[in-house]
């Protein structure tokens, strides 16, 4: 059964870890440094985020982050892609805190299929991320 709860500080270093397993298994294109220079950003975005954790049961699948209507980010261990679950947290997401937007890194195909199968459309592209590094993003609605 699918549970979520808010993170707190305590979890940081859970969500880190999550985040590295699931960006070495979906994000062949980062170059190394900036992949290490981007794990060392992410706490930096938690004051800024409502940020939760989603189980099944007592195993921890995947964390999420939200600003507003904004899907920051979300990110699945990988041992638990593929099953449902992505699809589920991103309907609760959807229903229950509203999300109507997302970026995707453009070279991320298989999240920016995930997005579209469920009912995201691409509303934008912009050359670089946000940090300025060339990594094309694809901004996403569902409205």
């Amino acid at each position: 059964m699918l549970t979520n709860k808010t993170a707190t500080k305590q979890d940081e270093q859970q969500i880190i870890e999550l985040w590295d397993r699931s960006v070495t298994a979906t994000h062949d294109f980062l170059k190394q440094e900036d992949k290490n220079q981007i794990r060392e950003e992410i706490p930096s975005y938690f004051p800024f985020l409502d940020i939760h954790l989603w189980y099944d049961g007592g195993n921890l699948l995947a964390f999420s982050g939200q600003n507003e209507n904004h899907l920051e980010m979300l990110f699945i261990d990988p041992q638990f892609t593929a099953k449902g679950y992505g699809t589920a947290i991103l309907q609760e997401l959807i229903t229950r805190y509203g999300i109507t937007s997302v970026d995707v890194n453009e070279q991320n195909t298989v999240a920016e299929k995930f997005y579209l199968k469920n009912g995201f459309h691409i509303s934008a592209r912009s050359q670089t991320d946000d940090q300025n590094r060339p990594y094309p993003i694809l901004h996403l609605s569902n409205i």
